[in-house]
């Protein structure tokens, strides 16, 4: 039995429990949602699954993935940028989301440089340059020399906003103007290429590793940096022009004034995770690259850097969405 002494200490320990605040428990105290912007199944959604399921062992609280689609990511985004700043909801945010939705749309419901805190990025999906195996280009030097020695010769099919800001840097870059030819989906466009309506195309890599492992068509170069592991053979643009990347990467942000020592536990957790073999394993054979990020701050710079980049790229080739 306690003393009278231990008796107070016992009822002033409950006493302090009762007082204590919810939101001074350890976090996290509950689940924490991680909203994709895509509909289930794409790259994005299996990154977001595996990172989640992996996140929510090390954290001791489940990971909910909650798929809100549309708009380019903008449907996502303004649900986080919304969210209270409590370290329980927070995005898979994409680079267009991030350093380009700015600088395409003439009006934005939310401000990436204002709305979100950053906290890692986790991987990079490069996209492809593609042509089919009937088509007489096989390289990247292919391409620019048909184009310079006969500007408009050849036609690529783009499908995204990313694709054209893509095709913008690498003719800015090779000097040369390939003509954009654009498409409702990828799915239209390879298929389109497929059949020879166009000589080649700018596609993601989950969509053209497949068809180039069954030999249906060429890729020609990757966009990211450095090669994939998955495909080590494939040449990346960059080792033509020297500093071109144009890979499609994925990050994850927290709504703005999530407080510091939240943000740099889930930054320390994630890392951790994308440091691990198996979730490594899985995701670069599905072509995610995992890259995580030595700080917050390193990351913030990363998209500040990429921001400029892709509004010049943007402004040059004249793409706006209303």
């Amino acid at each position: 039995m306690p003393t009278g002494l231990g008796r107070i200490a016992v009822a002033a320990l409950a006493l302090l429990a009762l007082l204590t605040p919810a939101g001074a428990q350890p976090y996290p105290a509950r689940p924490i949602t991680l909203i994709v912007p895509f509909a289930p199944g794409g790259p994005a959604d299996v990154l977001g699954r595996v990172i989640g399921q992996k996140l929510g062992e090390e954290l001791g609280q489940q990971i909910v993935i909650d798929n809100r689609s549309g708009a380019n990511t903008i449907v996502g985004a303004q649900a986080v940028a919304r969210a209270k700043p409590d370290g329980y909801t927070l995005l898979l945010a994409i680079d267009g989301t991030l350093v380009m939705n700015p600088f395409l749309y003439t009006k934005l419901a939310y401000d990436p440089f204002k709305d979100f805190e950053p906290i890692t990025l986790v991987a990079a999906v490069p996209s492809a340059i593609t042509a089919a195996i009937t088509t007489p280009v096989s390289t990247l030097k292919d391409i620019v020399d048909i184009e310079k020695a006969k500007p408009g010769t050849l036609q690529i099919g783009v499908s995204t906003p990313t694709s054209q800001v893509a095709i913008g840097l690498l003719n800015m870059r090779a000097g040369i103007k390939l003509t954009m030819v654009p498409y409702r989906g990828g799915t239209t466009q390879i298929t389109s290429m497929l059949a020879g309506d166009i000589p080649i195309g700018h596609e993601s890599v989950n969509v053209a590793l497949p068809l180039y492992r069954d030999k249906k068509i060429k890729i020609i170069a990757l966009t990211g940096q450095p090669r994939l592991e998955l495909a080590p053979e494939i040449p990346t643009i960059a080792e033509t022009f020297p500093g071109f990347d144009m890979g499609i990467w994925q990050s994850v942000v927290a709504p703005a004034g999530t407080p510091k020592d939240i943000v740099v536990k889930l930054h320390a957790a994630i890392n951790k995770v994308l440091a691990m073999p198996d979730v490594r394993d899985r995701l670069i054979n599905v072509g995610i690259q995992p890259s995580g990020s030595q700080s917050p701050d390193e990351f913030a710079a990363f998209v500040r850097s990429q921001a400029e980049t892709r509004s010049q790229v943007i402004k040059a080739v004249g793409i706006k969405i209303e």
